[in-house]
């Protein structure tokens, strides 16, 4: 009998069965629905097996020709079933769930192949058996190869139409399922004798077993806990399919930066078998350090989160401290990009506990609106660049200004720096702010009516996240040349956060520019807790007091005591000092007396923009146009 071909994969498929209940697994849509079509292809193995016998005892020996019709239809239609197990494991992850039109095609799928399954069992089937070619024909077969024909199509239809919502890994383990069943199926129809169509779909449930269901890459071998590509494909489903969850996520702290990676480890399988412990639920290591449980309702997630936290403050033995995020309500955040952007923000938190309310996650839609208005104005160049000019004391007039960022809505509102400073600076988009400022900034010395009004330098700030950049030094040079403009006249500033951050890189690039003529200040001092040597050892000309710093030296004495000694230092090692935040005229009397070099400050004017610049220039150095 030819079932040689149907009883190996027979084998393949229950291989594959076996393995697949054996492995840790996690609740997924696209699981279960692996594991219907993996059924229904088991079964279909099987009735075809039984159906190439009873034909042969029926044609050959005489057997029961109802019974044999009727396995011949039962064959048939878990044939028919397979095919829709197939389109619906397809569909199901790529249509949407929350359209009409989607809903109306899985309703009308589900008619069809019920209608179907029904014309296929009440129609009638032959079935003829000579030398090794076994097959049935008639209406109820046509049925199923038309059916079958029909969901294979559509399958491949809707997988190609959907083909940029999924990674190319899916894309092609779906074509390959698919265009291989069909193409048996297609040989098997010509001949007969090649009943190719058994195997056809047990080779494409190993495709699908190996590319998209295998559990290794959902399984961290360290710890045997779920992976952060289980976590997000976890979380993905269950937002798809409205299904409410809770989340509690520890992370350790080391105290100090010297911990052995044995101790280390040690406190990574502590933390791993605790979570495990805590019950059923799916647990995750998401970072070396960080793990989250996923629970079904907030009672149980914070039942079993004050469980872990008891057992993390009884341990003494290891030099760690543990941070935790709660999220009891999955629905607070409307879709999975938010619950993975307040997951990564929150996670540094410096509080032991967060958890996720309404008033934190608006906070992180604003940041998230922000950053979208950062990204509208680069591209609709509505970044602009303020200027506050510095009073030069020993000359007596305005000769060096500080750049400053803007950003203008549509409607002509300016944002306040304060409202999109911190954000472009954790979003890594200060990098192109900084690089828009400094060429506006070149374009506007390239005009030269600034200089002809007396202004000598501006003073534009480089950021920590720059000096991150692979070339800092690579865009000042490449606009200086564009527009002309001598080095001289560019002063950058950079802050304490920035000289504590990558010093070698950073220095290097310093020095690269310096050769060229660049100069560079020490932007904020007294906010960064910094080390002598981060100025000492700099190449840094001028150093600024930060506003904050300069208030406090009217209003404390410690503070005051301190900023005239540091005055007093910095003028030995031949530094320039200027001072911001000066408003009113005694604040200047007094900075005069103390010797700095330069005074910046709402006193003598406020950040403005270009014309009003050279109008300032012109009146205040009385050059005459």
């Amino acid at each position: 009998m030819n079932i040689e071909l149907q009883c190996c994969a027979l084998f393949i498929v229950f291989t594959i069965f076996v393995m697949f209940m054996r492995e840790k697994k996690l609740d997924l849509m696209n699981r279960k629905l692996f594991f219907h079509a993996l059924c229904a292809c088991f079964g279909c193995l099987i009735f075809d097996i039984l159906s190439v016998i009873l034909i042969n005892l029926a044609v050959h020996q005489g057997f029961s020709p109802i019974i044999t019709s009727i396995v011949c239809k039962l064959y048939i239609m878990l044939l028919t079933l397979q095919g829709f197990c197939g389109y619906v494991y397809a569909s199901t992850s790529l249509l949407p769930v929350d359209k009409t039109w989607a809903k109306v095609v899985k309703t009308l799928s589900y008619v069809i192949f019920i209608a179907g399954e029904i014309l296929m069992f009440v129609l009638p089937i032959g079935y003829e058996a000579y030398d090794r070619v076994v097959y049935s024909y008639g209406p109820s077969t046509s049925v199923a190869y038309v059916l079958s024909a029909v969901y294979i199509i559509s399958t491949i239809l809707t997988t190609i139409a959907y083909r940029k919502q999924m990674p190319g890994r899916r894309l092609v383990a779906m074509l390959l399922w698919q265009g291989i069943w069909l193409l048996a199926a297609a040989i098997q129809f010509v001949a007969p004798q090649l009943l190719l169509m058994g195997f056809a779909s047990a080779f494409g449930m190993v495709i699908l077993y190996i590319q998209l269901e295998n559990p290794s890459e959902y399984i961290d071998a360290s710890t045997g806990l779920f992976t952060i590509n289980a976590l997000s494909a976890y979380v993905h489903d269950r937002y798809k399919f409205g299904k409410r969850f809770a989340m509690f996520t520890a992370k350790i702290h080391f105290i100090s930066n010297g911990v052995d990676y044995n101790i280390e480890q040690d406190a990574i399988i502590r933390t791993a078998r605790a979570l495990v412990a805590l019950g059923p639920e799916p647990a995750f290591r998401i970072d070396d350090d960080t793990f989250c449980v996923l629970y079904d309702d907030k009672e149980r997630m914070y039942e079993r989160a004050s469980n872990i936290k008891m057992q993390k403050d009884g341990v003494n033995d290891i030099p760690a401290k543990g941070t935790y995020l709660l999220v009891p309500d999955s629905l607070l955040m409307n879709g999975p990009d938010e619950f993975f952007r307040f997951l990564h923000t929150y996670l540094e938190s410096d509080a032991e506990i967060v958890e996720a309310d309404k008033e934190l996650v608006e906070k992180l839609r604003e940041q998230n609106r922000v950053k979208e208005l950062i990204d509208e104005a680069l591209s609709e160049d509505r970044v602009e660049v303020f200027y506050q000019p510095f009073y030069n004391v020993r000359e007596s007039c305005f000769d060096v200004a500080e750049a400053l960022v803007r950003i203008r809505q549509k409607n002509g509102e300016l944002v306040p720096p304060g409202v999109f400073i911190p954000v472009a600076e954790k979003s890594g988009q200060i990098i192109p702010l900084g690089i828009r400022v400094f060429e506006k900034v070149c374009e506007f010395l390239s005009k030269g009516e600034a200089i002809k009004y007396g202004l000598r330098q501006v003073e534009v700030n480089i950021s920590a996240a720059q000096f991150d950049y692979e070339n800092p030094a690579r865009f000042v040079l490449e606009y200086l040349d564009e527009y002309g403009v001598e080095p001289g006249c560019i002063n950058l500033e950079i802050t304490e956060t920035a000289a504590a951050r990558n010093k070698d890189f950073m220095l290097r690039s310093m020095n690269k520019l310096i050769e060229e003529g660049i100069s560079f200040s020490l932007d904020d001092f007294g906010t960064g807790r910094s080390n002598i040597d981060y100025f000492v050892n700099m190449p840094i000309k001028i150093i600024k007091f930060d506003h904050s710093f300069t208030k406090g030296f009217f209003n404390n004495v410690k503070i005051k005591h301190v900023m005239t000694g540091m005055i007093d230092i910095f003028h030995k090692m031949n530094m320039e000092i200027v001072v911001e935040g000066i408003e009113i005229e005694d604040q200047v009397g007094v900075m005069k007396d103390m010797g700095v070099e330069f005074i910046q400050g709402f006193y003598y004017s406020k950040p403005i923009p270009e014309n009003e610049l050279l109008a300032f220039l012109r009146d205040r150095n009385n050059i005459v146009s």
